[in-house]
């Protein structure tokens, strides 16, 4: 049976994100009304769904005409140990306004059968549908250098996109895309090409875990305490502070 005081905390810290999430959205764009509730789906264990008002997307604009809607949904649970909240699946989604398909979204799955990446891109909209989406943005940011490309006569194409994927820590490594062009395309592989891939991806993973530690040591340094290692600062100069410069980079 679920226990009712940890499924309430459980709402209570979805609740608390959804909140935030609110913050981040009304935060950046002007006039937005937004609101983000959480939702307990309670069976052998309790999901709590996030669920974005209003429900067909928020509206974004150009100089004040709505251009593109942003949707987005989270279901959360709490992680593997019972003590940290995880995001199950999540869903964000770009579209042009009025249209049924978006033009790109970002999924996470939690739980993957391992045939696609567990969190990954996949682009909805044709290169046209994406090429005017550019030529109509504002002049502001790298809207201002491409309408000034435009009035010289030149198209913005599809590889003017840039989309992020993890910044420089958490970023794809050569294993995924390799992994991934075989599983979507049928490539030829050796007999062992999964294990190959699996062994690249943990030495990568532990590279980037390592230097994403040296980044936020006093972060790690609270996870390690929590889960019962003892961890203190034994050396007399001061600990070495947040590298912003990485934590926060896209």
């Amino acid at each position: 049976m679920p226990d009712p005081d940890l499924d309430n905390r459980l709402k209570e810290e979805v609740s608390g994100f959804a909140d935030e999430l609110s913050e981040l959205l009304t935060g950046v764009f002007p006039g937005l009304s937004v609101e983000f509730s959480a939702l307990a789906a309670t069976g052998a264990s309790t999901l709590v769904i996030i669920e974005q008002m209003p429900r067909d997307g928020l509206p974004l604009c150009v100089d004040g005409q709505p251009l593109l809607s942003l949707s987005t949904t989270y279901r959360c649970a709490w992680d593997h140990a019972g003590e940290y909240l995880a995001i199950q699946e999540s869903t964000i989604a770009v579209a042009l306004i009025g249209a049924e398909e978006p033009l790109f979204r970002y999924d996470f799955m939690r739980t993957c059968d391992g045939k696609v990446p567990c969190a990954h891109l996949n682009v909805h909209g044709h290169r046209d549908e994406l090429v005017f989406a550019l030529t109509q943005s504002g002049r502001r940011q790298r809207g201002k250098s491409r309408a000034y490309s435009m009035e010289k006569g030149k198209i913005p194409r599809l590889a003017n996109l840039h989309l992020p994927l993890g910044g420089p820590r958490f970023r794809p490594s050569l294993e995924d895309v390799v992994e991934i062009i075989v599983r979507e395309f049928g490539l030829d592989t050796t007999k062992d090409w999964q294990r190959a891939i699996r062994e690249g991806r943990a030495r990568w993973r532990e590279k980037q875990l390592s230097a994403a530690v040296r980044d936020d040591p006093e972060t790690a340094a609270g996870v390690l305490r929590h889960l019962g290692y003892d961890v203190t600062w034994s050396v007399e100069k001061a600990p070495p502070a947040r590298r912003d410069e990485r934590v926060l980079a896209l």
